[in-house]
């Protein structure tokens, strides 16, 4: 009879467990996960369904079939496919059975029950007395599941696990036996951190006729679900056994501790579609890395807890997608709220690159670029769009890439772009510096007398771009750095000679330009005509063309202290003489003032009018006449 009774047991037992895999998973999740129920087809048992916080991820025990023990499972969704289970490693799975995961929202620890079954201690005593379940935790470092070790609350009577969201608050089911009957109690504990929980508290007490193990769920953060398989009597004393589903509705010192939800939705920029992101939390303070989820590939979605005393830098990415980045601070409790976000990321890098003078900092876009891979060296063709001052190129992201720019007068600029790396954003501005092609302009100055000049000021205008360069001669010859084709308006000053002024450039092909410079040394009478001074018509206005020119005489009367000048003015023949003896006079006085105004004392300088008395070809056309309207200045003391 006590054989018997014994048997009856193990019976039900055995039969429980089957139950509970049929009615908790097998009747409900199953049907919605096609790959499980294939499995269970093949004639593997799987029981102790426990989803992840996203509901993308499934911990599962299951009895493979020809294996003797219950091993720990995961599957995964991607798509909408539930991929094929995985066996955890042998850190979490033993020789013994391994049931009821439940694993943290984080997915970093998972708390499970090793069943160990002491066949003696079974067959000489009633129920479940041979049966050690105990409590194990694992911790999943750098991807890696750790050894699984006992945690310090566990009993040889624990069953079914259930960690809250807030990663600390644990519900577990704990095996009392009264009278040789066998019930459950709800047990409530929570994790402290550096491997201290408190006490467990007795939360509630399940039906005494339960005789086999609630399956535990989370129904809200103060609400439990409770399903437990439980006796009911028939008439004639016979015994059915049913599944009771219940809710048991928590204190508040026992409820899963404030947390807040970041959920979202991840699509492409462009095409609008659902990405399969990877979401990773990480603490703004120390960078430890404090969670890591993955959107939906089919929706987008994705969900994660986020935990008190935490400021968050949140970055979402996908392989050859742009970057996203949040922050939330959570180190307030009235900051744990649930905030859902759209993020949108791209799948290639609009950059903008401006090339400009790297001495001179005006824009120089690019006559022509070519871009590479600069993995395989192929050519590619990208989307590009001109803009005035540079270049707009949309770069698929996942490859690095070399951008050779060229513009005549620069060295070719090859710049390396690499899209492999964090792409924070689908849109960059890159300034790039254009190293000028220079060549030198060797100067040897003398005199029409064969001497030698020991000193003298150059200085050069680039006619083509805003350059001026201002050097002191020093003898035998003084090397100047050109810019390669570009025209420049040169002068040369030295005390006692006068200015010397020409155009010079440094042809395509050369590798310098030799100058040699005679200069004219000042003489009492000497008259020099001077270039380039324009009034506007029928006025003695100056026009600010004429400024450069005047400037000359300016430098060479500064140069010069004791030189003294008359500045005359000219006209053509069109006109009355006394008109254009006025019109002259008029301006030789403005050319005059202007010279005066830059800093030369007024006793040093005259100026006449000449009108039409003195030019120098016949006005018989237009050209001759614009030789003839100058201005022209005497030395009269030296």
């Amino acid at each position: 009879m006590y054989f018997c009774g014994m048997k009856r047991n193990l019976t039900l037992l055995l039969i429980g467990l089957l139950l509970v895999s049929q009615s908790v998973f097998g009747q409900k999740d199953l049907q919605s996960v096609p790959a499980l129920r294939k499995f269970s087809q093949q004639g593997w048992k799987i029981q102790h369904a426990h989803y992840s916080f996203d509901s993308l991820t499934i911990y599962f025990s299951a009895l493979e079939p020809g294996k003797k023990n219950y091993d720990l499972f995961v599957t995964r969704s991607h798509a909408g496919v539930w991929g094929a289970p995985k066996r955890l490693s042998d850190a979490v799975n033993s020789d013994a059975d391994e049931l009821w995961p439940s694993v943290s929202s984080d997915e970093r620890r998972l708390y499970f029950i090793r069943r160990t079954v002491d066949d003696k201690l079974l067959k000489s005593s009633h129920g479940a007395q041979g049966v050690n379940d105990q409590l194990f935790v694992s911790d999943n470092l750098r991807g890696e599941w750790q050894a699984s070790e006992p945690s310090i609350i566990a009993t040889p009577h624990d069953l079914s696990p259930l960690i809250m969201p807030d990663n600390q608050t644990v519900i577990y089911a704990c095996r009392e036996t009264e009278k040789k009957r066998q019930y459950y109690a709800l047990l409530h504990t929570r994790y402290l951190g550096f491997g201290v929980w408190t006490l467990p508290v007795r939360v509630d007490s399940l039906e005494r006729r339960s005789l086999f193990g609630p399956y535990l769920k989370q129904e809200g953060d103060t609400v439990l679900q409770v399903t437990e398989l439980q006796e009911q009597e028939r008439e004639r004393k016979q015994i059915d056994t049913v599944y009771v589903t219940r809710q048991v509705v928590l204190p508040k010192n026992m409820r899963c501790a404030r947390y807040g939800v970041l959920s979202g939705v991840v699509t492409d920029e462009n095409s609008g579609k659902a990405v399969e992101a990877t979401i990773r939390l990480y603490d703004a303070i120390t960078a430890n890395t404090l969670d890591e989820a993955l959107s939906d590939a089919a929706t987008g979605r994705f969900r994660v807890a986020l935990q008190p005393g935490h400021k968050y830098n949140i970055d979402i990415t996908a392989p050859n997608y742009s970057h996203h980045y949040l922050t939330i601070d959570c180190r307030q409790t009235d900051s744990l709220t649930s905030r859902q976000v759209k993020v949108q990321i791209a799948r290639n890098l609009s950059i903008r690159i401006n090339p400009y003078d790297a001495e001179l900092y005006t824009p120089e876009p690019p006559e022509r670029e070519v871009i590479h891979n600069a993995t395989t060296d192929k050519t590619l063709r990208v989307q590009t769009k001109r803009e005035e001052t540079g270049r707009i190129y949309d770069l698929p992201i996942g490859e690095t890439y070399a951008v050779t720019l060229y513009r005549r007068g620069y060295q070719d600029t090859t710049l390396l772009i690499n899209t492999k790396r964090d792409v924070r954003f689908s849109a960059a501005e890159l300034d790039v510096p254009l190293q000028p092609i220079k060549k030198p302009l060797v100067l040897k100055l003398e005199t029409l007398l064969d001497s030698s000049v020991t000193e003298g000021t150059i200085r050069l205008r680039n006619r083509n771009k805003h350059e001026i360069i201002e050097m002191q001669y020093t003898p035998p010859t003084t090397n100047v750095m050109l810019r390669q084709e570009d025209e420049y308006e040169m002068v040369i000053q030295s005390p006692g000679h006068f200015f010397f002024d020409t155009i010079v450039s440094i042809p395509d092909g050369y590798d310098q330009l030799l100058c040699d410079v005679a200069l004219k040394p000042i003489q009492k009478d000497m008259v020099i005509q001077l270039r380039n001074i324009h009034f506007e018509s029928d006025s003695y206005i100056l026009s600010p063309s004429s400024h450069a020119e005047l400037d000359k005489v300016f430098k060479l009367m500064e140069a010069n202290p004791k030189l003294h000048i008359e500045l005359s003015a000219h006209t053509d023949d069109i006109g009355t003489d006394a008109y254009n003896d006025q019109l002259s006079a008029k301006r030789g006085e403005a050319a005059l003032e202007y010279i005066v105004r830059k800093g030369i004392e007024r006793e040093r300088l005259t100026s006449v009018g000449y009108g039409k008395h003195r030019p120098l070809v016949p006005n018989i056309n237009d050209e001759n006449r614009a030789i003839n309207r100058r201005v022209e200045f005497k030395v009269t003391e030296f």
